[in-house]
Protein backbone atom coordinates (compact mmCIF):
# COMPACT_ATOMS: atom_id res chain seq x y z
CA UNK A 1 0.00 0.00 0.00
CA UNK A 2 3.03 2.39 -1.06
CA UNK A 3 0.28 4.48 -3.12
CA UNK A 4 -0.64 7.61 -1.66
CA UNK A 5 -4.15 7.32 -2.70
CA UNK A 6 -4.07 4.41 0.27
CA UNK A 7 -3.43 5.61 4.17
CA UNK A 8 -4.57 3.12 6.04
CA UNK A 9 -4.59 3.08 9.80
CA UNK A 10 -7.04 1.57 12.39
CA UNK A 11 -8.33 3.39 15.44
CA UNK A 12 -9.80 1.76 18.95
CA UNK A 13 -13.77 3.24 19.86
CA UNK A 14 -15.54 2.17 22.29
CA UNK A 15 -18.82 1.16 21.53
CA UNK A 16 -20.80 -1.17 18.85
CA UNK A 17 -22.69 2.23 17.81
CA UNK A 18 -19.22 3.66 16.23
CA UNK A 19 -19.43 0.97 13.41
CA UNK A 20 -23.47 0.18 13.51
CA UNK A 21 -23.65 1.80 9.87
CA UNK A 22 -20.63 -0.29 8.33
CA UNK A 23 -22.05 -3.28 10.60
CA UNK A 24 -25.11 -3.34 9.84
CA UNK A 25 -23.54 -3.62 5.30
CA UNK A 26 -21.41 -6.74 7.22
CA UNK A 27 -24.65 -8.29 8.00
CA UNK A 28 -25.97 -7.60 4.92
CA UNK A 29 -23.15 -8.59 2.90
CA UNK A 30 -23.59 -11.95 4.37
CA UNK A 31 -25.19 -15.00 2.47
CA UNK A 32 -26.39 -16.67 5.43
CA UNK A 33 -27.57 -15.23 9.33
CA UNK A 34 -25.01 -14.14 11.89
CA UNK A 35 -24.21 -17.01 14.54
CA UNK A 36 -25.40 -16.10 18.08
CA UNK A 37 -22.52 -18.08 19.33
CA UNK A 38 -20.23 -14.97 18.19
CA UNK A 39 -22.70 -12.41 18.58
CA UNK A 40 -23.11 -13.00 22.55
CA UNK A 41 -19.22 -12.94 22.13
CA UNK A 42 -19.38 -9.66 20.36
CA UNK A 43 -20.91 -8.01 22.68
CA UNK A 44 -18.06 -7.82 24.98
CA UNK A 45 -15.49 -7.27 21.81
CA UNK A 46 -12.52 -4.84 21.36
CA UNK A 47 -13.81 -2.52 18.37
CA UNK A 48 -11.48 -1.03 15.81
CA UNK A 49 -12.49 1.01 13.28
CA UNK A 50 -10.56 1.32 9.59
CA UNK A 51 -9.68 4.24 7.87
CA UNK A 52 -8.32 5.27 4.49
CA UNK A 53 -7.14 8.65 5.21
CA UNK A 54 -9.83 10.07 6.88
CA UNK A 55 -12.54 7.84 5.06
CA UNK A 56 -13.90 5.21 7.27
CA UNK A 57 -13.81 2.44 5.17
CA UNK A 58 -14.23 -0.75 7.56
CA UNK A 59 -13.42 -2.31 10.51
CA UNK A 60 -12.75 -5.54 12.67
CA UNK A 61 -13.55 -6.74 16.36
CA UNK A 62 -11.32 -8.87 18.30
CA UNK A 63 -12.17 -11.13 21.60
CA UNK A 64 -9.45 -10.51 24.69
CA UNK A 65 -7.36 -8.94 21.78
CA UNK A 66 -5.90 -11.96 20.29
CA UNK A 67 -8.65 -13.50 18.43
CA UNK A 68 -10.18 -11.68 15.20
CA UNK A 69 -13.89 -12.56 14.97
CA UNK A 70 -14.97 -9.99 12.61
CA UNK A 71 -14.11 -8.49 9.79
CA UNK A 72 -15.62 -5.84 7.09
CA UNK A 73 -14.60 -3.87 4.38
CA UNK A 74 -16.79 -1.90 2.34
CA UNK A 75 -17.28 -2.61 -1.21
CA UNK A 76 -15.28 0.30 -2.53
CA UNK A 77 -12.16 -1.20 -0.70
CA UNK A 78 -12.66 -4.73 -1.48
CA UNK A 79 -9.89 -4.99 -3.41
CA UNK A 80 -7.50 -4.27 -0.25
CA UNK A 81 -9.18 -6.10 2.12
CA UNK A 82 -6.26 -9.10 2.08
CA UNK A 83 -3.56 -6.61 2.48
CA UNK A 84 -5.27 -4.32 4.81
CA UNK A 85 -6.00 -8.21 6.92
CA UNK A 86 -2.37 -8.49 6.40
CA UNK A 87 -1.61 -5.76 8.28
CA UNK A 88 -4.17 -6.51 11.35
CA UNK A 89 -1.86 -10.08 11.74
CA UNK A 90 1.18 -7.77 11.12
CA UNK A 91 0.54 -4.78 13.51
CA UNK A 92 -1.49 -6.36 16.22
CA UNK A 93 -1.32 -9.90 18.67
CA UNK A 94 -3.72 -11.49 16.80
CA UNK A 95 -2.82 -15.06 16.81
CA UNK A 96 -6.42 -16.64 15.70
CA UNK A 97 -9.60 -16.13 14.00
CA UNK A 98 -12.98 -17.45 14.11
CA UNK A 99 -14.62 -17.40 11.07
CA UNK A 100 -17.86 -18.64 9.25
CA UNK A 101 -17.93 -20.76 6.25
CA UNK A 102 -20.06 -18.29 4.61
CA UNK A 103 -18.05 -15.04 5.88
CA UNK A 104 -16.56 -15.11 1.98
CA UNK A 105 -14.36 -12.00 1.99
CA UNK A 106 -13.11 -13.04 5.68
CA UNK A 107 -12.78 -16.49 4.58
CA UNK A 108 -10.62 -15.83 1.47
CA UNK A 109 -8.00 -13.46 3.40
CA UNK A 110 -6.94 -15.94 6.07
CA UNK A 111 -6.34 -19.03 4.00
CA UNK A 112 -3.31 -17.68 2.21
CA UNK A 113 -1.74 -16.45 5.91
CA UNK A 114 -2.51 -19.03 8.09
CA UNK A 115 -0.43 -21.77 9.69
CA UNK A 116 -3.59 -24.34 10.83
CA UNK A 117 -7.44 -24.66 10.52
CA UNK A 118 -9.73 -26.58 12.03
CA UNK A 119 -13.44 -27.47 12.71
CA UNK A 120 -14.92 -26.03 15.53
CA UNK A 121 -18.54 -25.88 15.19
CA UNK A 122 -21.60 -27.39 12.73
CA UNK A 123 -23.72 -24.31 11.38
CA UNK A 124 -27.24 -25.22 9.94
CA UNK A 125 -29.28 -22.56 7.89
CA UNK A 126 -31.69 -24.31 6.04
CA UNK A 127 -34.50 -26.20 7.50
CA UNK A 128 -37.12 -28.24 5.77
CA UNK A 129 -39.59 -29.97 7.93
CA UNK A 130 -39.08 -33.89 8.02
CA UNK A 131 -42.48 -35.10 7.32
CA UNK A 132 -41.54 -38.69 8.64
CA UNK A 133 -40.79 -36.97 12.24
CA UNK A 134 -42.09 -39.23 14.95
CA UNK A 135 -45.21 -37.77 16.43
CA UNK A 136 -45.79 -37.51 20.34
CA UNK A 137 -49.41 -36.79 21.11
CA UNK A 138 -48.84 -37.63 24.67
CA UNK A 139 -46.05 -34.71 24.91
CA UNK A 140 -47.66 -31.15 26.09
CA UNK A 141 -46.02 -27.85 25.68
CA UNK A 142 -46.32 -24.78 27.29
CA UNK A 143 -44.41 -21.29 28.05
CA UNK A 144 -42.43 -21.46 31.03
CA UNK A 145 -43.61 -19.76 33.99
CA UNK A 146 -41.36 -18.15 37.26
CA UNK A 147 -42.14 -21.49 38.82
CA UNK A 148 -40.02 -23.48 36.43
CA UNK A 149 -36.80 -21.57 36.85
CA UNK A 150 -35.65 -23.79 39.99
CA UNK A 151 -36.06 -26.58 37.63
CA UNK A 152 -34.52 -25.45 34.32
CA UNK A 153 -31.68 -24.47 36.48
CA UNK A 154 -31.22 -27.79 38.25
CA UNK A 155 -31.53 -29.72 34.21
CA UNK A 156 -29.41 -27.52 32.12
CA UNK A 157 -26.30 -28.68 30.77
CA UNK A 158 -24.54 -26.04 28.76
CA UNK A 159 -28.12 -24.76 27.05
CA UNK A 160 -27.77 -21.67 29.66
CA UNK A 161 -24.07 -20.14 30.64
CA UNK A 162 -25.60 -18.49 33.57
CA UNK A 163 -28.38 -19.48 35.50
CA UNK A 164 -29.88 -15.80 35.55
CA UNK A 165 -30.52 -16.62 31.71
CA UNK A 166 -33.59 -18.78 32.78
CA UNK A 167 -35.25 -15.89 33.97
CA UNK A 168 -34.60 -13.40 31.24
CA UNK A 169 -35.54 -16.33 29.13
CA UNK A 170 -38.97 -16.79 30.82
CA UNK A 171 -39.93 -12.85 31.01
CA UNK A 172 -39.17 -13.03 27.03
CA UNK A 173 -41.89 -15.54 26.37
CA UNK A 174 -38.86 -17.30 25.08
CA UNK A 175 -38.81 -20.83 26.80
CA UNK A 176 -41.08 -23.44 26.17
CA UNK A 177 -41.16 -26.37 28.49
CA UNK A 178 -42.34 -29.99 27.38
CA UNK A 179 -44.26 -32.26 29.54
CA UNK A 180 -46.00 -35.98 29.70
CA UNK A 181 -48.64 -36.21 31.76
CA UNK A 182 -47.88 -33.12 33.55
CA UNK A 183 -43.98 -34.26 34.64
CA UNK A 184 -41.30 -32.28 32.65
CA UNK A 185 -39.18 -33.97 30.00
CA UNK A 186 -37.26 -31.30 28.22
CA UNK A 187 -37.00 -27.93 27.50
CA UNK A 188 -36.89 -25.52 24.44
CA UNK A 189 -35.51 -22.35 23.99
CA UNK A 190 -35.20 -19.90 20.78
CA UNK A 191 -32.99 -16.48 20.70
CA UNK A 192 -33.46 -13.69 18.19
CA UNK A 193 -29.98 -13.34 17.04
CA UNK A 194 -30.13 -9.48 16.21
CA UNK A 195 -32.61 -7.48 17.05
CA UNK A 196 -34.09 -6.19 14.00
CA UNK A 197 -33.75 -8.91 12.04
CA UNK A 198 -35.39 -12.31 11.59
CA UNK A 199 -33.22 -14.80 12.58
CA UNK A 200 -33.98 -16.66 15.36
CA UNK A 201 -31.24 -19.15 17.51
CA UNK A 202 -33.12 -22.75 18.64
CA UNK A 203 -31.82 -24.89 21.30
CA UNK A 204 -32.66 -27.64 23.66
CA UNK A 205 -32.26 -30.09 26.03
CA UNK A 206 -34.06 -33.64 26.91
CA UNK A 207 -33.96 -34.53 30.88
CA UNK A 208 -31.77 -37.41 31.06
CA UNK A 209 -34.15 -40.33 31.76
CA UNK A 210 -36.38 -39.64 28.26
CA UNK A 211 -33.58 -39.58 25.87
CA UNK A 212 -33.22 -41.82 23.33
CA UNK A 213 -36.80 -41.57 22.37
CA UNK A 214 -36.89 -39.53 19.68
CA UNK A 215 -38.03 -36.05 21.79
CA UNK A 216 -35.35 -34.35 21.34
CA UNK A 217 -35.91 -34.21 17.83
CA UNK A 218 -39.83 -33.53 18.66
CA UNK A 219 -38.84 -30.69 20.65
CA UNK A 220 -36.58 -28.78 17.87
CA UNK A 221 -39.23 -29.25 15.15
CA UNK A 222 -41.69 -27.76 17.08
CA UNK A 223 -39.36 -24.83 17.75
CA UNK A 224 -38.26 -24.49 14.39
CA UNK A 225 -42.15 -24.81 13.49
CA UNK A 226 -42.95 -22.19 16.19
CA UNK A 227 -40.33 -19.92 14.55
CA UNK A 228 -41.94 -20.47 11.07
CA UNK A 229 -45.47 -19.73 11.83
CA UNK A 230 -44.43 -16.22 13.38
CA UNK A 231 -42.39 -15.57 10.42
CA UNK A 232 -39.08 -16.04 11.41
CA UNK A 233 -36.06 -17.87 10.64
CA UNK A 234 -34.52 -20.90 12.26
CA UNK A 235 -31.01 -21.49 12.56
CA UNK A 236 -28.96 -23.72 14.97
CA UNK A 237 -25.34 -24.21 15.58
CA UNK A 238 -23.17 -26.72 17.58
CA UNK A 239 -19.52 -27.75 18.63
CA UNK A 240 -18.00 -29.92 16.18
CA UNK A 241 -17.92 -32.47 19.08
CA UNK A 242 -20.99 -32.69 19.76
CA UNK A 243 -22.40 -35.17 17.85
CA UNK A 244 -25.60 -36.34 19.45
CA UNK A 245 -26.78 -32.54 18.66
CA UNK A 246 -25.91 -32.54 14.93
CA UNK A 247 -27.57 -35.96 14.43
CA UNK A 248 -30.43 -34.75 16.35
CA UNK A 249 -30.92 -31.35 14.10
CA UNK A 250 -30.41 -33.68 11.42
CA UNK A 251 -33.46 -35.55 12.01
CA UNK A 252 -35.49 -33.32 12.68
CA UNK A 253 -34.62 -31.18 9.06
CA UNK A 254 -31.97 -28.91 9.41
CA UNK A 255 -28.85 -29.39 6.95
CA UNK A 256 -25.30 -28.65 8.44
CA UNK A 257 -24.30 -26.74 5.11
CA UNK A 258 -21.76 -24.67 7.07
CA UNK A 259 -18.82 -24.77 9.49
CA UNK A 260 -17.51 -22.36 12.38
CA UNK A 261 -13.34 -22.89 11.25
CA UNK A 262 -10.57 -21.67 13.45
CA UNK A 263 -7.70 -20.47 11.56
CA UNK A 264 -4.35 -20.21 13.49
CA UNK A 265 -1.61 -17.77 12.76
Amino acid sequence: MRDDRYNVKFEQCSSLEDIADLRNQYLDRLIEPQELFLELIIVKASIYLIYNNEEQIGYFLTNNESVLIEYFIIQKYVFLAESIFTSIIKDLPINKVLCKSFDHLLLSSCVGLQKKTRVVGILFREYHPNNNKDHHPEITVRQAVIDDEKHVIEVNEEVFDHDYEVLEYINKKQLLIFEKEGTPIGFGIFSRVIEGRPDFDIGMLVEKEYRGQGIGQFIISTLADHCIKNGWRPVAGCAVENTASRRTLEKAGFTAGYRMLEFSF
